[in-house]
């Protein structure tokens, strides 16, 4: 799959069909749009190409930075988005910054010269609530009176809905917000997933008997609240139930006066760097700079500060047992 990461690098003779939309999330609701795309290709001798924004209209619109607590977090990381759509099976990917030149051009100058000159289009696919070109002037109509005199292909997609909602990326943010990872994973169409390099911690919970491996929760995706997951890991192509915490680890950084007791636990960590702590079942070797992805699967529990190490570890044995539960694991 060729990527494009810059307008200015695009020059398509052959014509495309062409997937338009934000995709901030590619949940189901995205995939129907862009499996359309694919299939227009084939049928055209079109070749499928997904256009999307590398960051989030709105961030830039209202100027915020990606470690502003208000900006708009991303669902799927930009390698996780070109792994998608690579899986899919799509020709090109055009992943470019939402810029000042784009939001200030027109609806009819985006049409032209992006989805015509630049695009190379014979085909275009988006979803019922699209909007193109400046102050989101352009809608579904507009663009069909545009592909109509153009002589291009057209396909508008209905909303699609899971158990009675209505999927949007604003609906998914709401459910990671909630730890709701059973719903998350129904309204993408897969796990909840972070990755990372291993790094190196503290150890202590190599010395108690539950070693972890460790990633850096990334400032720019959206966080579930912090707390304790069932989760799973893909290593060497197989995969190892896991149980994983998200947070600040109150207990074991109790020294320091910038951990808080369970008091104002939640306000004090919604400004303090987060780890992603994964002790993986049945697994003793060491991955250290080695890149993983986790799966959350299941809230277990939200995250505390522990009278003693003793007690966390006594309360880590005991969320062991419940996670081998919930995946079916015997020992």
């Amino acid at each position: 799959m060729e990527i494009y990461t810059s307008l200015e690098q695009l020059n398509f003779e052959t014509r495309t069909s062409v997937a338009l939309g934000n995709f901030d999330g590619l949940h189901v609701g995205h995939r129907v749009i862009m499996e359309d795309a694919i299939r227009s290709a084939r049928e055209n001798g079109l070749r499928s190409l997904c256009f999307t924004f590398s960051n989030h209209p709105f961030n830039f619109i209202l100027q915020r930075s990606d470690d502003d607590p208000d900006a708009v977090k991303l669902i799927c990381t930009e390698d996780e988005k070109a792994e998608l759509v690579r899986d899919m099976g799509f020709d090109i990917l055009v992943n470019v910054p939402f810029d000042e030149t784009i939001m200030k051009m027109r609806s009819h100058d985006f049409f032209q010269n992006i989805i015509i000159e630049r695009l190379n289009a014979g085909c275009v696919s988006v979803g019922f609530n699209y909007t193109y070109g400046a102050r989101a002037e352009g809608k579904p109509a507009d663009l069909a009176r545009e592909c109509s005199a153009a002589d291009i292909g057209l396909n508008i997609h209905e909303a699609v809905t899971v158990g009675g909602r209505v999927v949007s990326s604003t609906l998914i943010r709401e459910m990671i917000a909630t730890g709701n990872m059973e719903r998350t994973a129904m309204y993408l169409g897969r796990p909840y997933a972070f990755s990372g390099t291993v790094r190196h911690g503290k150890r202590l919970g190599s010395k108690n008997g539950f070693p972890t491996v460790n990633i850096p929760a990334p400032d720019r995706q959206m966080l579930p609240p912090s707390g304790v997951y069932f989760s799973r890991i893909i290593i060497d192509g197989r995969e190892y139930c896991s149980i994983s915490n998200i947070g600040i680890n109150p207990t074991v950084n109790s020294d320091s006066e910038e951990y808080a007791s369970n008091k104002d636990l939640a306000s004090k960590s919604r400004r303090l760097p987060k780890t992603i702590e994964t002790y993986i079942f049945d697994f003793d070797r060491e991955i250290y700079d080695e890149k993983i992805t986790v799966y959350f699967d299941h809230f277990s529990r939200g995250e505390r500060k522990f009278r003693s190490k003793e007690e966390l570890f006594d309360q880590i044995s005991r969320d062991c047992e419940q996670a081998r539960a919930f995946h079916y694991v015997e020992d």
